[in-house]
């Protein structure tokens, strides 16, 4: 390149020469702006997610947060003394901490956080999560809708379970996970379905047994496919629709494309 050259370019829009961060794996985290990504990276470690790994112990510290990349997590409320059934689920499109947020001076916030499914997620001190708050703004009013998701999906699996048949109840799961991992494999057995969904184990296998007769799922050992979503979703109740189309009005519709830039020009 000739000095002329060179020195256009140097003396030429700071844009051009702007490196931006990696585009997130995290959805919630593809809805804020590239300045607020950068302050966030700087406070996380990337961490892998381990099957059956505890991210959190019922009532006791929330030491950290995390924004999952790959993976699924599951959040349980307990019902009895050794006893937890799945409240929600978290994927790639969500966080587990947010009590951090809402109440930070509650140093032992409910439910058990534990990875189901293997994968990764940005890991921060809770303590330097909660103080870089007040330079993450945009984050902030993310993670308050995403809140206002859980609380949403929640109702909506706690009127499932009374309303609707082992088998609806089942088909919701799949797809609720599916879309939370956005994947059509969901590596789990039928003995953690049948825990986390508080039903016989056999129960389970009988559903899932139905459901590839039908051709609408592949059984493989401790992984389940799904093959005609489409065929799913005709057997489900109408819960995972509703809580899909709360996503994309809560969430679905902040998120940037890769490659796009913020809408505040960062």
């Amino acid at each position: 390149m000739q000095d002329g050259q060179a020195a256009s370019l140097l003396s030429g829009s700071t844009e051009a020469l702007e490196v931006r961060p990696r585009a997130a794996q995290n959805r919630l985290l593809r809805c804020i702006p590239d300045g607020e990504l950068t302050l966030l990276r700087s406070i996380a470690t990337e961490v892998e997610l381990k099957p059956r790994q505890v991210l959190h112990h019922w009532r006791l510290p929330m030491d950290h947060v995390y924004f999952v990349e790959r993976g699924l997590i599951s959040v349980s409320a307990k019902v009895e003394a050794n006893r937890f059934v799945e409240a929600w689920l978290v994927g790639s499109e969500g966080m587990i901490g947010a009590p951090c947020v809402l109440a930070p001076e509650d140093p032992t916030p409910p439910h058990r956080r534990i990875v189901q499914v293997a994968g990764t997620a940005l890991r921060i001190p809770a303590q330097t999560f909660v103080a870089a708050l007040d330079d993450l703004t945009v984050l902030r009013s993310v993670i308050l809708r995403y809140v206002n998701l859980v609380l949403f999906q929640t109702s909506q699996i706690g009127a499932c379970n009374a309303l609707h048949s082992v088998k609806q109840r089942l088909c919701r799961w799949l797809l609720v996970a599916a879309a939370a991992m956005d994947s059509d494999d969901l590596p789990i057995t039928h003995a953690v379905l049948a825990q986390l969904l508080g039903i016989r184990r056999a129960s389970v296998s009988e559903c899932l047994e139905s459901f590839e007769q039908a051709g609408i799922i592949r059984n493989a050992r401790a992984a389940i496919r799904l093959t005609n979503r489409s065929g799913l979703q005709h057997v489900a109740c109408s819960c995972s629709g509703l809580i899909q189309r709360e996503y994309d009005r809560q969430i679905g519709r902040l998120i940037v494309p890769s490659g796009v830039r913020h809408p505040d020009g960062s």
